[in-house]
């Protein structure tokens, strides 16, 4: 019609979104990520393993005694125990992609001597119109102050108000690993397919049919069977390997792997040819200490904690047990430690 009215954009908008085909593949919930044995090593790999570490405080550069020490990082919440928050903020940072502690209580001068391991999925954040650097935060619908509640991103876009991680945004490798998982759960939960099929060379009602079915499977497995030239038996082998997807989820224990910056032997995952032994194995962990849990993790709960302390502090996680080297290369640094003077036989003493 020439005399209609041109389209609005809103209108031509939406005629474009119809013409895009929606994506094929599922948005699997977190639960559902959870439940691939390779993100639940993952997730669990990473929050443990920081649960496991102590904070140092050091101040103008010199490291402080455990007598000196803030309370605030030797304790952070008073009703649990240091694990437990560590472990708690790097359990939500490597599965919703940001932690957020609540400040619970502050001293007479302002400084935070109480901190709350807060479950991001009850947090909500708006922008403030009036001005962008502090948004509105809400915990369980209650408008919090800014200053009470410390966000540690995983990684974030700029001037994007929530950090994101690996499963919020490969969805589609998770999808693949979800979908394989659930094929090989449900091919045999369902029976998979018939093993046996009987032909008969004479037509068989319904009934005949059932009888002859019952005859065949009722008799225990190891009985013979007897048939004559009116009954074909088809065997049909079920192939374990394929019938599980045994390729498809290995190939997602190597995405998984790449996903969250772990070294692919500590998943179950490894490369033709590779072999893992104690020493390459130190290494994987030495790998996944620097690769991802230093830069990932610790550094990003290192700055916020340091924020929280007087400004000549800083919090550092101890982390030279994880990057410990084998006996033999310690000694060997003993010895030549030692006789240089580098070392005393006290000091090499201590640090075993």
């Amino acid at each position: 019609d020439p005399f209609a009215p041109a389209p609005t954009m809103d209108q031509q908008l939406a005629k474009l979104r119809n013409r895009i085909p929606k994506q094929p593949w599922r948005q699997p919930g977190l639960r559902e990520a959870l439940g691939v044995p390779g993100i639940f090593r993952a997730v669990t790999l990473i929050s443990n393993v920081t649960g496991s570490l102590t904070l140092r405080a050091f101040r103008s550069g010199s490291e402080l005694s455990d007598t000196d020490r803030p309370k605030l990082i030797v304790r952070p919440n008073p009703l649990s125990t240091p694990r437990e928050f560590y472990r708690a903020t790097a359990y939500a940072m490597a599965s919703r992609g940001e932690a957020w502690w609540w400040v619970a209580a502050r001293d007479g001068d302002g400084l935070a001597v109480s901190l709350w391991p807060v479950n991001p999925a009850e947090v909500s954040v708006e922008e403030n119109l009036r001005d962008p650097r502090y948004p509105i935060v809400r915990w369980r619908g209650r408008k919090m102050p800014t200053d009470d509640m410390i966000q540690i991103p995983f990684t974030k876009e700029p001037g994007a108000l929530r950090g994101v991680g690996p499963l919020q945004v490969c969805r589609a490798a998770i999808s693949v690993a979800v979908e394989s998982q659930e094929w090989a759960a449900n091919f045999f939960a369902a029976g998979g397919y018939p093993s046996l099929l009987l032909k008969s060379s004479i037509r068989m009602n319904e009934q005949e049919a059932t009888k002859l079915k019952t005859q065949w499977v009722e008799a225990p497995n190891n009985f013979p069977r007897v048939a004559d030239d009116t009954l074909d038996v088809k065997e049909f082998g079920v192939n374990p390997q394929g019938a599980q997807m045994m390729e498809a989820r290995d190939f997602s224990n190597g995405d998984i792997a790449r996903m969250f910056g772990i070294p692919g032997p500590m998943l179950g995952y490894s490369t033709a040819g590779s072999s893992l032994t104690y020493q390459n194995l130190e290494s994987e962990f030495e790998d996944f200490v620097r690769s991802c849990l230093l830069p990932g993790y610790l550094e990003p709960m290192e700055q916020a904690m340091s924020d929280l302390l007087t400004r000549s502090t800083v919090a550092r996680f101890n982390v030279s047990a994880l990057l410990r080297a084998d006996i033999k290369t310690r000694y060997d640094v003993y010895n030549i430690g030692v006789p240089l003077g580098v070392l005393t036989v006290e000091e090499a003493r201590a640090a075993e």
